[in-house]
């Protein structure tokens, strides 16, 4: 692996500590933050660095709805192209994640939960409470601000990025995955964890219960 960082983050403030020391490498030249809410990661850039973060609320540099307009750039206009956590909450994740790539010059840098390990974790660790609205998937009273619109593997998560990359010219240059990990230690955790695995269809990868967040790099072929 050519990128990683050993550092735990809670938060999207912790996060952008976490993706500059993962991927302080690529973040140099012009930076685009797609979905850049307060645009935490522009404190850790060096000065030279020309930053730039675009969404829908918080305080980016420039509020730009992805599910009503294009990504306002010429092709190749930026070195680096960010878009983290964000790809989930849009109808139009094909044209958004094409977006990227087309004003990327370089690499884009994407990161997509995992919906299939959320909804595990919450029901083996007793998170669940019964009456109350699962977080971005459940169905509020009312109308929630925030949702995702994608339910999805973390193995479907890598065959739509490595289809959309190839598409748009683009070569995969590294996928990781967080994992969220198993319930306590020891024998008795995993008798319990068996005895639900039990349960489920054979079929159904391990991998995508319990692997997290997936990261990824793309690579401009046209780059160097």
């Amino acid at each position: 692996m050519i990128y990683r960082s050993d550092y735990r983050y809670t938060d999207r403030e912790t996060k952008s500590r976490y993706v500059w020391e993962k991927y302080r490498p690529l973040l140099q030249g012009r930076i685009l933050d797609v979905g850049a809410d307060e645009c935490h990661l522009k404190q850790y850039l060096d000065p030279q660095t020309k930053y730039w973060g675009i969404g829908l609320g918080g305080s980016p540099d420039q509020q730009v709805n992805l599910e009503q307009e294009r990504i306002p750039f010429p092709d190749d206009s930026y070195d680096c192209v960010l878009c983290l956590d964000v790809l989930e909450h849009v109808e139009n994740i094909h044209d958004v994640f094409d977006e990227l790539c087309r004003v990327a010059r370089r690499h884009v840098i994407v990161s997509l939960p995992s919906p299939y390990a959320q909804f595990f974790r919450l029901l083996r660790t007793g998170d669940y409470k019964p009456g109350e609205p699962l977080k971005f998937y459940g169905l509020p009273v009312e109308r929630p601000p925030d949702r995702h619109k994608w339910f999805f593997s973390v193995e479907e998560a890598e065959r739509f990025i490595r289809h959309r990359a190839e598409i748009s010219g683009m070569r995969v240059g590294q996928i990781d995955l967080e994992s969220v990990g198993h319930e306590g230690r020891g024998w008795r955790a995993w008798l319990r964890i068996l005895g639900r695995e039990l349960l489920l269809n054979p079929s159904v990868s391990r991998r995508n219960l319990y692997a997290g967040t997936l990261w990824a790099v793309l690579e401009s072929r046209n780059d160097g």
